[in-house]
């Protein structure tokens, strides 16, 4: 059942890991969109991002045009990489962007374990974020959270089979570490961040 059919994949993307892309697949396969938008965030001031947004973007186009190689129906939206914006962007202000893009309110993905945080997300006046914000949850493995009991409204749950349990922040890990990566990561990535020499 398609509930919207643009969603936006907001994160990081740092790097850009085999899971995301396991997530826009699965997506676009259950038709919970029939259209993803990438939105990388931008660089803020309470996070150590190890790169520079410039190289962080590279990533980002690389997993980009490998996604569209592969036939998946996704667009690159960099308006929050490029808004060298240091303040902490709330995400009523990312559906007010999209909307008045895409004239429709989208979906935003996001993994199942970020739920409990929500009402404490600054900018979420009425429990706009729970009940009114489109939502595309993916289930995080080992994760168990009550959407109704929390009266959660305006979501999808998915629930992948053989979900990859990693992240960025593990990659970042691995590669800080000089262990192989190649299990978590596209080639292509993988291979720009080696040449480049990134999160040494």
């Amino acid at each position: 059942m398609i509930m919207e059919k643009v969603a936006i994949y907001w994160g990081a993307f740092n790097p850009p890991t085999l899971a995301h892309v396991q997530v826009v697949e699965e997506v676009l396969r259950r038709q919970a969109a029939s259209h993803i938008i990438l939105s990388p965030s931008w660089d803020r001031e309470d996070k150590d991002f190890w790169i520079p947004s410039s190289e962080r973007r590279k990533l980002v186009e690389i997993f980009f045009t490998i996604l569209r190689k592969q036939g998946l129906d996704v667009s690159l939206d960099t308006h929050f990489l490029e808004w060298k914006n240091t303040w902490i962007t709330t995400t009523a202000w990312e559906e007010k962007y999209f909307r008045e893009q895409l004239w429709v309110s989208p979906a935003f993905i996001f993994w199942s374990d970020v739920a409990p945080n929500m009402s404490w997300w600054s900018n979420n006046p009425d429990r706009f974020i729970e009940e009114r914000l489109k939502k595309i949850f993916i289930k995080r493995p080992g994760f168990e959270f009550d959407f109704q009991v929390h009266r959660f409204r305006e979501y999808i749950l998915l629930d992948i089979p053989h979900m990859l349990d990693i992240s960025s922040s593990l990659a970042r890990e691995i590669l800080k570490n000089k262990r192989s990566i190649e299990w978590i990561l596209l080639p292509e990535v993988a291979r720009e961040i080696a040449a480049q020499k990134l999160y040494q």
